[in-house]
């Protein structure tokens, strides 16, 4: 993410801002930063991006490290034909390509990379589909075959078939381009991809005018959890916070930000390879963390959970060696849900217990009343506050009637309906 920064800023200071004078036919470059993993909505961007560009030049800048989607072969087809001049570069260092983006860079007219990239991993295509190199043949038969099942770092001298022009920063592989000539749209192209000057006596030779396109905030909102750490990381804070807000307090700040974790993780494992065996995992894990807490006792079954929600994270998708979870963002993950059903949300129950008004001996015997039907379980509200309660479903509670405490077991109170409570003192 601070690469993705930082690049766009030290490029606009190398670059000038405007030309002087510049007409409105004056060349101009759109880049276009393809980073992540590539999935269906910013195939469709990047699409849209080359088929709308006005500028004399479209760059991909390229650093994808999985592709998960078949409509990618649309892109590898119109940068192989495209309307437009189109040039690839995979970078800056320590990017990559693997599946169908190493295909992209193959049939792209003008194909450059940093130098210490690794482009490769060519097959399957598409993560976690079976290997096809019968496939990637077709589409890049230039392609060398060292390629499809492992990746190749890019040396200064370029790889033959694959990478022609070695630049370690775009700036620099914009000027390179300078003077080529390729065919868009059926016409014979000569690119003017630099401008030249003086200063202070010296020669300067600098890119022409750069515009960098990006997608939607939307787009790059959903994206947030195309990763298997980042939707895992999403999930189980999801989940956590619904805990949260379930034991310790009514619908509020915790439930919306759950709400929104739930739903970007929602999206992350629509699009992302997942093995279903590792999402339930993950929900078992949380469940036997929240049944643990529920009890006020941390056993056995915390430490199920846990090795669950390791395993789960771990095993998030099933795309190996492109797309994988990384262990240690699992690892604290894990220990971060750890701690907080061990001492984060424990310790706001119990300083709810703690206070004069609504202490633990003070709750019980109190008259509240049922927010809903407690069939078994519901909420109740006692002095103004509302409880996970429960009951028996024989005892009937209904919203509205009137409850008695019997008993706090952890964090949930075992209530009565107050008429049954007084006709067993009337009988007695």
């Amino acid at each position: 993410m601070v690469r993705r920064l930082v690049l766009p800023v030290a490029l606009l200071f190398s670059l000038p801002v405007a030309w002087a004078g510049a007409g409105e036919d004056a060349p101009t470059v759109d880049v276009v930063v393809v980073d992540g993993v590539l999935e269906g909505r910013l195939v469709d961007f990047v699409i849209d991006a080359i088929e709308g560009s006005d500028a004399s030049l479209v760059v991909l800048q390229l650093d994808v490290g999985a592709v998960l989607t078949s409509d990618a072969l649309d892109l590898v087809a119109l940068v192989a034909d495209p309307p437009v001049p189109v040039a690839v570069w995979v970078g800056p260092e320590p990017a990559s390509a693997h599946g169908a983006a190493a295909v992209l860079v193959a049939v792209a007219p003008l194909r450059g990379a940093a130098p210490g990239v690794h482009i490769g991993w060519a097959s399957p295509l598409i993560a976690g589909a079976p290997p096809d190199d019968a496939a990637v043949a077709a589409l890049a038969p230039e392609m060398t075959p060292k390629a499809y099942q492992g990746r190749l770092f890019v040396p200064p001298s370029g790889i033959p078939g694959l990478v022609d022009i070695i630049e370690p920063a775009l700036g620099q592989f914009i000027v390179a381009l300078d003077g080529m000539t390729v065919v868009a749209g059926g016409e014979s192209v000569t690119l003017v991809t630099a401008q030249r000057g003086v200063e202070d006596g010296q020669e300067t030779v600098s890119p022409i005018p750069v515009k960098f396109v990006e997608p939607g905030v939307v787009d790059r909102t959903l994206r947030l959890a195309v990763s298997p750490d980042a939707a895992f990381f999403l999930l189980v804070l999801g989940l956590a916070l619904a805990a949260f807000e379930f034991y310790a307090a009514g619908p509020g700040l915790a439930a919306a930000v759950a709400a929104v974790c739930l739903l970007l993780a929602g999206y992350g494992i629509a699009v992302l390879p997942v093995w279903w065996p590792a999402i339930a995992a993950v929900l078992v894990g949380v469940w036997l963390y929240v049944v643990e807490f529920q009890r006020n006792d941390l056993g056995w079954k915390s430490l199920l959970g846990t090795a669950l929600l390791v395993f789960g994270g771990l095993r998030f998708v099933d795309a190996s060696p492109q797309l994988a979870s990384t262990w240690w963002v699992v690892a604290l993950v894990v220990l971060g849900a750890a701690l907080f059903f061990a001492f984060a949300l424990t310790t706001v129950v119990r300083a709810r217990f703690s206070t004069q008004t609504i202490g633990r001996e003070h709750l019980v015997g109190r008259i509240g009343t049922a927010a809903e039907s407690i069939a078994p379980e519901g909420v109740v509200i006692v002095d103004g506050a509302e409880w996970r309660a429960r009951s028996t479903r024989a005892s009937g509670i209904e919203k509205g009637d009137r409850v008695r405490v019997a008993e706090v077991v952890g964090v949930v109170l075992e209530v009565e309906r107050e008429s049954q409570v007084e006709s067993r003192k009337s009988q007695d």
